[in-house]
C-alpha cells in the first residue's frame, strides 16, 4: 500500500512541469528580487470561474508536494481546481530573515514585516489582478513558517481564510494573542494545527498546549482541527499533514457520500432535494464560489426520492436538469417519474416522449425510455 502511494505521487509529479512556471518578482517592498513557482490548472477557454489560491512557504521544498495533492484531489472531485504559489526560500539564512521574530516581544521584526507585506502585495494582490481568485485563500507553512502564518491571522486583515500550521516553532508570547483571536474572530475561517510526538520536546510541548486550548474554544466562525502524529518528525510531517488538511478544508465540496446518503438523505425528516441545495449553499458560503450540481449528487437525490416516493424532489431535479443538462433526457425523464408517482400518467407519457427525442445520459437510454412509453400506452 505504501509503495503504491509513493508510486502514485511519483507518477503525478511527472505531469507537473507542463503547468508550472517560475517567476522572478522585482519587489519594491524588499528592495530585491524573489522567485516564486506558480501552478495554474488547465482552464477552459474563456472560463471566469474563481479559483482558490494556496500560498506555500518554503516553496523550494513543499511546492511540488502541495501541487501533487491538489491535482489528485481536484481530479477525483474532492476539491475544485486551485492555483498554487510557492515562495522559494532556499538561499542561506533566507528563512531566518523572512520569519525573524523579536526574542523579547515575540513580534515580527522590520525584516519579517517587509516579507509579510511582500506576500500580501507582491504575491497575493498581484495574482488577484492576473487570475480570477475566489475568497478562499489558503496559507501553508512548517516549523518557523507555520508560526509566521499566525501573524496574518492576528492582524485581522482576513487576507487568508484557511491556515495550515505544520509543527510550528512557536514563541511563548504568541500563544495568548492567538487564543484571544481564535475566540473573537467574526469571519468564517479554518485553522489546522499539526503536532508530532517525534519533535524536540520544547517545540512539541508548546504545540500541545496551544492545540488543547484551541479545542476548548467555542466560536462557530472558526473551524479548528488539531492532529497529533506519533512518528513523523519536523521534516517529514508535511507529507502526512498536507493531504489531511486539504481534504478537510474542502470536505464540504466532496460529492455526497454513501454514508451521507444512508444516514441523512434516507431519513424521514430530510427532503432529498433540500439536502443537496443546502449542501451547495454551504459550499458557496464557506468556499466563496458556486459549485455546479454534479451528476453523482443529482443521482443520489433521485435514488433517495424514489425510495421515499418524494415527487416534489424529483420534479425539482427535472427543472434543474433541464436547465443544466438541456440536451439530455434527464430532465424529462425525472419529470416522467414524478408524474408516475402522482399518478398523472398522461403527463408522464408526454414527458417520456420528450425525453426520447433528447440525448441519452448515464443510465438513461433510449431503450429504457421506450419501455416506459410502451408501458403507459
Amino acid at each position: 500500500m505504501i509503495r503504491s502511494l509513493f508510486l502514485l505521487t511519483f507518477l503525478l509529479s511527472l505531469t507537473l512541469s507542463a503547468q508550472i512556471t517560475s517567476e522572478t518578482i522585482a519587489s519594491s517592498v524588499l528592495g530585491k528580487s524573489r522567485t516564486i513557482d506558480l501552478y495554474v490548472p488547465e482552464m477552459k477557454e474563456g472560463a471566469v470561474d474563481p479559483l482558490p489560491l494556496i500560498v506555500v512557504f518554503e516553496g523550494h521544498e513543499l511546492f511540488d508536494l502541495v501541487v501533487t495533492n491538489v491535482k489528485f484531489f481536484s481530479k477525483i472531485g474532492y476539491m475544485p481546481k486551485a492555483i498554487v504559489v510557492g515562495i522559494r526560500q532556499e538561499e542561506p539564512y533566507q528563512m531566518s530573515r523572512d520569519f525573524e521574530i523579536d526574542k523579547n516581544s515575540g513580534q515580527l521584526t522590520s525584516r519579517s514585516l517587509d516579507f509579510k507585506q511582500f506576500v500580501r502585495s507582491d504575491v497575493v494582490k498581484r495574482l488577484a489582478t492576473q487570475y480570477p481568485l475566489s475568497n478562499l485563500k489558503v496559507i501553508i507553512g512548517k516549523n518557523k513558517g507555520a508560526n509566521f502564518l499566525n501573524y496574518f491571522l492576528l492582524d485581522g486583515s482576513n487576507l487568508f481564510s484557511s491556515y495550515i500550521a505544520i509543527t510550528p516553532d512557536l514563541p511563548a508570547q504568541i500563544i495568548d494573542p492567538l487564543l484571544e483571536k481564535a475566540s473573537s474572530t467574526s469571519k468564517q475561517a479554518s485553522y489546522y494545527l499539526f503536532n508530532s510526538e517525534n519533535l524536540p520536546e520544547r517545540q512539541q510541548n508548546k504545540i500541545t498546549f496551544l492545540g488543547n486550548e484551541l479545542k476548548n474554544i467555542m466560536n462557530d466562525k472558526l473551524n479548528i482541527t488539531y492532529d497529533l502524529f506519533s512518528f513523523p518528525d519536523e521534516f517529514s510531517s508535511p507529507a502526512y499533514s498536507i493531504p489531511i488538511a486539504l481534504e478537510t478544508v474542502f470536505r464540504i465540496y466532496q460529492p455526497i457520500s454513501p454514508k451521507e446518503y444512508r444516514e441523512q438523505m434516507l431519513s424521514d425528516t430530510v427532503i432529498a432535494h433540500s439536502y443537496m441545495v443546502d449542501k451547495y449553499e454551504k459550499i458557496s458560503r464557506q468556499l466563496g464560489f458556486q459549485k455546479t450540481y454534479i451528476l453523482n449528487d443529482i443521482m443520489a437525490v433521485f435514488a433517495a426520492a424514489q425510495k421515499k416516493s418524494d415527487a416534489e424532489s424529483i420534479f425539482v431535479l427535472g427543472e434543474l436538469c433541464m436547465d443544466q443538462y438541456p440536451e439530455t433526457m434527464m430532465g424529462h425523464y425525472f419529470n416522467g417519474i414524478g408524474y408516475e408517482i402522482t399518478e398523472n400518467y398522461k403527463k408522464a407519457l408526454k414527458s417520456y416522449e420528450r425525453a426520447y427525442s433528447s440525448e441519452p445520459i448515464d443510465f438513461i437510454t433510449k431503450e429504457m425510455i421506450l419501455n416506459k412509453i410502451e408501458s403507459l400506452k
